[in-house]
């Protein structure tokens, strides 16, 4: 019974809920630690493969680099002719000069920390005669005290000239210069000479400093270059060879063999480069991680157990009391330092009271709670509200209309009231003459801007024009400082359309005319295409602001007004035009590099465009705008620098052409180096990101503005790849821009 009692206890189940997490937590912990241990030692490999990779690039690029400098010497001027005179002459009569000359470039080559090189010798043929680093000597001598070695002796050399091979890669070996034999150096020859040749050309590269840059000195992996005949190069170890080496299938990189990773890959030129990694590396590092991983589990879980046991105690005590609150009612105060449970204390008696009033305070804010809920299902937000219920019941049809207010805040600042308080009149006076008329409606506000009126009931829709025509009449007596545009909605027979009602006056509002009086829109009407600029007139616009030419600024802006407004354009859509507009002033003034303290009395003005409601309107705020940004220009044009200037032109008129900032260096005799850090210094941006930047401007209009398709948009702006146009558009918009052009006509029709 003890048992029992206990087992249902608050303590008990907390306890045992505890519990539960803790072995979850458990459970994941050992499922994640398994994963992660097969991932680490498959990253441990992937980095020694990596580490390979990099090593084989770094080897293949450096002898590529070595090839190039041993090739240049072939068509070494000094080299030529020193070489001629030793065939053809005397001799007491070759000029040793030209030794000199070449020596210097060997000195030079070999002394370039890059090629990590010990020398370079050239040997003659003809003479037995050898030109290094250090200057001229005899070949045995050479390859015999200064580069003595038991494999590359000099008959070795000698037979070279025989075999006719251009580059020959040889493994490497100890050289001794014969004063400290005992201080041998590995090096690896790399010869090249002319078919049929009087002389080679052997570099010698210090293998120890090339190992060092190129893989490291881990003392725990070993590494080994293989020829393309499988003969060994080089290797860290005496103990490394070719026999010794694992087969490797196709297209395999690693094998684990005899306690050793054995990763192979092989470059260009047929070498192969294999490192061994010996096994017990990888496990080591994944024994340390068990065992701390084990241990942090052990520990963990101890302080679990601890910590549930504990808290549990501490949530016991106090839920006790507070059971003992609710049967007493004046209980003794709870003993606990949790600060939610002394809250709960204090505040349980008191909702009782507050639950009575609440419902009194519901009661008297009966029409605020059911405004409120009409605009919850208008926005599809969920409510419960039992006056929600009433109207459901009811099933009547119902019409929604909408009151959009354009408030002139010019004309507001004159009377010194708040639009706030204006809209709030507005709404009463609405409200009065709606209710008069129809009894089952409800008028309220749902923006700052937008009123919304409900008519329930089978209510003629000519009763409703009739009402509607009586307040446009009221309306228009202050359409000096307030154009209301109304928008009916058709008849809907359940209150789930609420939403779809909604968002159908929406619409039409968006879909209203340019006309300084209130408008009363009945239906949908058909829009033309977004209005922009042509590519021809868009580069003649620049071209005008560029040249702070207010009139023809103005007259290209205006014709693309008036044919807007001949085509009976949205409000929407000459709003769209003047943003479009008022970005390229924006970044005209960029070019000119006009500050913002300059450009202050600028913002006004453009500013006004966003309160025009009527052609004329636009037409004046626009030529403020302009004369006020072409007079910028113009001030700025004396201080503008030419260089500056002339790239900028060319980029807005000619980005469509194949541009590049070579040609530009070229045509104003700069290196291109210096224009691109000229043009970044001045502008404060790089050169490419100017001719993206205008380019995705303007692919921006013609996807706004016009049918085109996208393929013929990208070769019209200057991209002749259109996965270049796709990358480069997502990167400056966020977007493709088929979703730029499906969202903007989205935006259109609202």
């Amino acid at each position: 019974m003890w048992y029992k009692q206990s087992r249902n206890s608050l303590f008990f189940k907390i306890f045992i809920n505890y519990l539960v997490i803790i072995l979850i937590f458990a459970a994941f912990y050992m499922v994640a630690f398994t994963f992660l241990k097969s991932k680490i030692q498959n990253e441990i490999i992937q980095y020694n493969k990596l580490i390979l990779n990099n090593t084989v690039e770094r080897y293949s690029t450096h002898f590529t680099r070595i090839k190039n400098v041993l090739f240049q010497y072939s068509s070494n001027e000094y080299l030529v002719a020193f070489n001629s005179q030793l065939l053809t002459k005397n001799e007491n009569d070759v000029n040793y000069l030209l030794a000199k000359k070449v020596i210097q470039n060997l000195q030079t080559d070999s002394f370039n920390p890059l090629f990590y090189l010990d020398n370079i010798v050239i040997y003659f043929n003809s003479n037995s005669f050898t030109i290094d680093k250090e200057g001229s000597s005899e070949a045995q001598g050479m390859f015999s005290n200064l580069y003595g070695s038991d494999k590359y002796t000099y008959m070795f050399w000698k037979e070279q000239f025989k075999l006719n091979q251009a580059f020959q890669l040889l493994p490497s070996a100890k050289f001794y210069k014969t004063a400290e034999r005992s201080k041998g150096y590995e090096l690896i020859p790399f010869s090249f000479q002319t078919f049929n040749g009087n002389y080679q050309i052997i570099a010698f590269i210090d293998i120890s400093k090339t190992q060092q840059a190129f893989f490291g000195d881990d003392d725990n992996r070993q590494f080994m270059i293989l020829g393309a005949d499988n003969k060994i190069i080089y290797r860290s170890s005496d103990e490394l060879s070719a026999a010794a080496m694992p087969a490797f299938e196709t297209n395999q990189a690693y094998k684990l063999q005899k306690g050793y990773y054995y990763f192979k890959q092989k470059d260009t030129d047929g070498l192969t480069y294999v490192t061994l990694v010996p096994y017990a590396n990888i496990a080591s590092e994944l024994r340390k991680m068990n065992l701390t991983l084990v241990l942090i589990l052990i520990i963990t879980t101890v302080i679990g157990l601890a910590a549930s046991f504990y808290h549990s105690k501490r949530i016991q005590s106090p839920v006790e009391q507070i059971i003992s609150s609710i049967t007493d009612r004046n209980p003794l105060k709870v003993k606990s330092s949790i600060n939610e449970f002394a809250f709960i204390h204090q505040k349980i008696h008191s909702l009782l009271e507050e639950r009575d009033g609440v419902k009194n305070e519901l009661a008297s804010k009966q029409s605020v709670l059911t405004s409120f809920n009409y605009i919850n299902r208008l926005k599809s937000i969920n409510s419960d509200l039992s006056e929600w219920k009433d109207f459901i019941a009811t099933e009547d049809n119902f019409i929604v209309v909408l009151y959009e207010l354009n408030f002139r805040s010019a004309a507001y600042e004159e009377l010194q009231i708040q639009v706030e308080r204006a809209s709030y009149y507005i709404r009463e006076h609405i409200d009065l003459m709606v209710s008069e008329r129809f009894s089952d409606s409800h008028t309220f506000q749902i923006e700052k801007n937008q009123i919304l009126s409900v008519i329930s009931g089978d209510t003629p829709i000519d009763n409703i024009h009739s009402l509607l025509m009586e307040l446009k009449h009221h309306l228009d007596q202050d359409k000096k400082y307030c154009i209301v545009t109304i928008a009916i909605s058709s008849k809907f027979e359940h209150v789930s359309q609420f939403n779809n009602a909604y968002l159908q006056v929406l619409e039409l509002v968006q879909r209203s005319r340019l006309v300084e009086e209130t408008q009363i829109v009945f239906q949908s009407r058909p829009l033309a295409p977004t209005f922009a600029f042509s590519p021809g007139q868009d580069q003649e616009l620049n071209v005008c602001l560029q040249a702070g030419d207010k009139d023809r600024s103005l007259q290209l802006i205006v014709r693309c007004l008036d044919d807007m407004y001949q085509k009976e354009a949205s409000v929407a859509q000459f709003r769209f035009f003047a943003d479009a507009v008022i970005s390229k002033v924006w970044k005209i003034l960029e070019i000119f590099n006009v500050h913002t303290s300059a450009s202050w009395e600028l913002k006004p003005l453009m500013h006004r465009l966003k309160d025009c409601y009527t052609l004329n309107e636009y037409k004046l705020a626009f030529n403020s705008v302009i004369e006020s940004a072409t007079s910028l220009v113009r001030s700025k044009k004396g201080d503008t620098d030419p260089i500056v200037t002339y790239v900028m032109d060319i980029l807005h008129t000619k980005y469509a052409e194949d541009i590049s900032l070579d040609n530009l260096a070229d045509k104003l005799n700069m290196s291109n180096a210096y224009l691109s850090v000229y043009i970044k210094e001045k502008t404060g941006v790089n050169f490419i990101d100017h001719l993206n930047d205008i380019r995705i401007n303007q692919a921006q209009a013609l996807l706004s503005g016009t049918d085109m398709n996208i393929n013929d948009i990208s070769i019209q702006i200057g991209y002749r790849n259109i996965t270049s146009f796709n990358r480069m558009f997502k990167k400056r918009t966020g977007m493709t821009p088929g979703e730029y052009r499906k969202n903007n006509l989205q935006i259109t029709s609202l």
